[in-house]
């Protein structure tokens, strides 16, 4: 694919496009216009995988993604002997919405006014057509699969059915589990145009969920109940089933109970906004970062130049370290008698009162032993 992307770039004068050494070039007054059609639109591919799926984008003509979709197919058999097929390989256009991982990736039309310096220093404002490109979370997936977890009923209006599962958990840690979805599912969906929407509609989905769980656990008949007690975001204290409310806040004092965090993203106005930040040039994913660091240290040149670097310096290793203290134990320790089979019980008995009378020189020896500094090693 990187071969791939590098042949079929064809930048062009009047789009942005990012160069080589990352500076952009082209039209700059407008950084995010593409032009709709014609000879003035850049052609390019980019490449993105995550896990099992990936996508490729084509900006150009049909015939373009055809001929690719060709060659990834017969790669793919010759390489890593993977039959793929073009029902697997569909080509969508960007018009109709094009589904990866839960999102929508989609355009829309604007008519921006260019203005942009010509030759003499005159300022022309022209009339343009161009498009967008949006990345929109998909509400019907994100049913979905609630529906698998088991916290939605109901197939037109979405209804929210208590999480039985967490039945026999605290309030503190059921409201803490819920978090960590939330703040998953937020930063899930970081780029999404609608981020605001799908997260508040998440936390109300889990909300009315853990609404009807502790009307159940507790005998509260109704959602409105628990809310009143426990507060919009659940984080005061629930009755037990006896019905008997202890001093919550003198035993949180006394670290006798877990203090209860509320739940997060009740309302849209918490919910962060989309993040438009463009990745910098060369960047690369933290698990890939600790992939190409191991790869390295695994290299025996690595490890050679760490070893010379040490040595150069008057350092030495912690293994070397150790194996300097052990060496010398052995070397300065005084050996026990050898005791005979017969009296083996008895030496079993004068094994302590043996090593009693070593003196205090013999065993000190290990005190008097030049240190010198350990390297520290990553």
């Amino acid at each position: 694919m990187e071969e791939k992307i590098n042949e079929l770039y064809r930048p062009s004068k009047s789009d942005v496009v990012g160069g080589e050494d990352g500076v952009e070039q082209g039209n700059t007054s407008w950084p995010e216009f593409v032009p709709t059609s014609g000879p003035d639109k850049t052609r390019k591919v980019d490449y993105i995988r995550f896990g099992g799926h990936f996508l490729i984008g084509v900006r150009g003509p049909r015939a373009d993604a055809a001929v690719l979709r060709k060659q990834l197919v017969e790669f793919c058999d010759q390489r890593f002997r993977i039959k793929l097929d073009n029902e697997s390989l569909p080509i969508e256009h960007i018009t109709k919405g094009i589904m990866f991982l839960d999102h929508v990736l989609c355009r829309r039309v604007v008519y921006p006014t260019l203005r942009y310096t010509a030759t003499g220093g005159k300022i022309i404002s022209e009339k343009g057509v161009g498009t967008l490109l949006s990345v929109t979370a998909s509400l019907k997936q994100c049913i979905k699969q609630f529906r698998k977890l088991e916290f939605l009923k109901g197939d037109r209006e979405p209804d929210p059915q208590p999480c039985f599962r967490m039945f026999h958990a605290t309030q503190a840690h059921t409201n803490a589990q819920m978090n960590k979805l939330l703040l998953t599912m937020a930063e899930w969906y970081r780029y999404a145009d609608n981020r605001k929407k799908v997260v508040n509609f998440c936390s109300y989905i889990i909300r009315g969920s853990l609404a009807k769980l502790y009307a159940a656990k507790y005998k509260l008949r109704s959602r409105a109940k628990v809310y009143k007690i426990a507060s919009r975001n659940l984080s005061r204290p629930l009755k037990d089933k006896k019905g008997q409310s202890p001093e919550y806040h003198n035993l949180l004092r006394m670290g006798l109970v877990d203090s209860i965090d509320g739940l997060q993203y009740t309302r849209m106005s918490m919910v962060p906004d989309p993040d438009y930040t463009p990745l910098p040039s060369g960047w690369r994913p933290d698990h890939e970062k600790i992939l190409l660091e191991y790869i390295k240290l695994t290299d025996q040149q690595t490890l050679d130049e760490q070893r010379s670097c040490i040595r150069e310096e008057g350092l030495i290793t912690p293994q070397d370290y150790i194996s300097m203290l052990v060496w010398s134990y052995k070397k300065n320790a005084v050996l026990l008698p050898s005791f005979k089979e017969n009296d083996h019980k008895g030496s079993t008995e004068d094994l302590g009162s043996d090593t009693d009378e070593l003196g205090d020189e013999e065993i000190g020896n290990l005190d008097h032993v030049d240190s010198p500094k350990v390297a520290e090693m990553p």
